[in-house]
């Protein structure tokens, strides 16, 4: 038997056995478990923890020592592996940097690969949407219509449409993500008045395809990793020097996909660009510029792919930006960096549990008395706007893009 055989005898032997053999990029991943010395920090910070008690989910530190048992008991888990926002709360707060976070991911994977039976089916009726359209979303049916949902929406924020250039050697790509590029279209347009007022070379992709991200939440690798390689081949055939997304998922994901895969194509999120690629004095010249807007008093909510996924700096950013705009008043709510609730794809299958971790958030924000919340993140927006008018607030909720863009915007 030589040594190609060989290998594939092995491999099948693992196959009969539900095992899969770990990608080079997931062992220090695994490799972190070993470091956990059960202090229990994760769990005293873990927000669905505190949501909905350890009687339903215990926690962190028990996920990270389900991946240390034999491949057969991860099954076991079925019942709680999904019930994981991927907040990274308890990667932030762990003193070993215990990745708890992509744990959970190397989890569900082997549960999607071996036990699809044990996958919520919130989740497969999510893959055959990308496995058809590579995309996280249905898109519309009628393009017409779609443009004339478009319309209806600047028309209603007062934004100017910014056609849709696809070049190569642009200096950006422009990418919203699924969310903003087929339901939440103010969002997709608003950056784009951005980039065009401060005369931004930039270009949005011809044929519009998913990050990866929801799949790789899901468990669905094959997808995942087949998808990250289509957007790979897409932006390299663009030939642009960096990628802007407004998406604060997208940005984590391309931005961790871009070292994994050498990309050597950063990725900023539209804020972060802002700051680092306008500066200030520029956006505080372009304010001036403007009418000024009627003042309004708002909170901001940080999202988690954000500030522990990427960078805090970012919504440091934000901050500083907020600061420059006339009328503005910024009252933080005590859980600003809280989890929403939103991530790990936890309303697709238990939304009594993605709304028991935004309670706290609610609570605190009728506190500051804001009119208004402001999020750079399409999931955290429609997930907090969702439960604020359940709950028959008055505070209403944007995007940060659309609202900066708002203040930009010479019309």
């Amino acid at each position: 038997m030589n040594e190609d055989e060989a290998y594939e005898y092995v491999k099948n032997t693992l196959k009969k056995e539900l095992i899969t053999p770990y990608h080079a990029d997931e062992l220090e991943i695994v490799k972190s478990v070993s470091c956990c010395i059960n202090c229990g920090l994760c769990i005293n910070h873990c927000p669905v923890v505190a949501a909905i008690g350890l009687d339903r989910f215990n926690g962190p530190r028990s996920i990270a020592v389900e991946l240390s048992r034999s491949p057969p008991e991860y099954w076991s888990t079925a019942d709680k592996i999904y019930l994981c926002t991927g907040c990274g709360t308890c990667r932030e707060v762990c003193p070993k940097n215990v990745d708890i976070p992509e744990i959970v991911n190397l989890i569900r994977a082997r549960i999607f690969e071996h036990r699809p039976d044990l996958v919520p089916k919130g989740f497969m009726l999510v893959k055959e949407i990308i496995a058809e359209h590579n995309l996280a979303f249905e898109p519309w049916v009628d393009r017409e219509e779609k443009a004339e949902s478009r319309d209806m929406r600047l028309e209603r924020l007062g934004l100017p449409h910014i056609p849709d250039v696809v070049k190569k050697n642009a200096e950006v790509l422009f990418y919203p993500g699924c969310q903003a590029e087929e339901r939440t279209q103010e969002v997709r347009e608003a950056a784009k008045v951005i980039l065009d007022l401060f005369a931004v070379d930039f270009t949005v992709l011809d044929e519009f395809s998913c990050c990866s991200l929801p799949s790789h939440l899901m468990g669905d690798e094959d997808s995942a990793r087949n998808l990250a390689k289509q957007l790979k081949k897409k932006v390299k055939k663009l030939g642009v020097k960096k990628v802007v997304t407004t998406c604060a998922g997208c940005t984590s994901n391309l931005a961790d996909l871009a070292e994994r895969d050498n990309w050597g194509t950063p990725t900023y999120h539209l804020l972060e660009f802002l700051a680092e690629e306008i500066g200030f004095d520029r956006i505080k010249q372009a304010l001036k510029e403007q009418t000024p807007s009627q003042s309004v008093h708002v909170s901001v909510h940080d999202p988690c792919h954000l500030i522990r996924h990427t960078s805090r700096r970012i919504m440091d950013y934000a901050m500083d930006i907020l600061s420059l705009m006339p009328g503005v008043k910024v009252t933080e709510s005590i859980t600003h960096d809280s989890c929403c609730g939103g991530g790990g794809m936890v309303s697709y299958h238990s939304r009594d549990v993605a709304d028991a971790v935004v309670k706290e958030n609610l609570i605190s924000l009728e506190e500051t008395g804001a009119e208004r919340l402001v999020t750079p993140c399409p999931l955290c927006t429609a997930q907090i706007e969702s439960n604020l008018f359940k709950s028959g607030s008055s505070i209403e909720v944007d995007d940060l893009t659309v609202f900066l863009a708002q203040r930009f915007s010479k019309e």
